[in-house]
């Protein structure tokens, strides 16, 4: 998933476009994001196509990591279905400007590696759950998990008891 600008501009004059369809193994990913345990290889597909100074790749980027689980901290499958439209310049050194929306060649290359590490990485949730609740911890060393059903009685502060009986006193006085 790397083009010299010499193979792009022969590819622009003679078609149209042309397609990816390609498997890339990102284990440095584990390195950079310290939530990743583990990344399977990353099906990239897509296709590009030229218009008279730029190339632009359709990407569809789909694989799987392995997450901690929120509450357990166990492994959890997370896929990912990533889709982006990244224009590239053909022409280094020409524009002087900073674009937000076009990327720049490194050198006399276009490589769609950096760029399908970064769509990965932000598409990391903050956080993942797995589908297994009967592994949920309900109790450990000095604590348990309950489960709060509202009384139909409120409870009385104990600082307040004597209170409630003055006026049930009071009452009865009147009464």
């Amino acid at each position: 998933m790397k083009w010299s600008i010499a193979q792009l501009l022969k590819l622009r004059n003679q078609g149209d476009g042309f397609t990816i369809d390609e498997i890339v193994e990102l284990p440095e990913l584990t390195q950079l994001h310290p939530d990743i345990r583990s990344i399977r290889p990353v099906h990239v597909h897509g296709d590009a196509s030229f218009t008279s100074n730029q190339v632009t790749f359709n990407l569809k980027i789909q694989g799987d990591l392995t997450l901690p689980d929120a509450r357990t901290l166990e492994d959890v499958t997370y896929e990912f279905d990533i889709e982006s439209l990244e224009p590239f310049f053909l022409e280094n050194g020409r524009y002087t400007e900073q674009f937000d929306d076009v990327n720049l060649p490194e050198g006399n290359t276009i490589s769609l590696v950096p760029i399908v590490k970064e769509l990965i990485m932000l598409d990391v949730p903050m956080q993942v759950y797995g589908n297994e609740t009967d592994k949920t911890q309900v109790e450990g060393e000095g604590w348990t998990l309950t489960d709060e059903q509202p009384d139909a009685q409120p409870k009385i502060d104990p600082r307040f008891a004597g209170l409630a009986d003055l006026f049930s006193k009071k009452e009865n006085e009147e009464g």
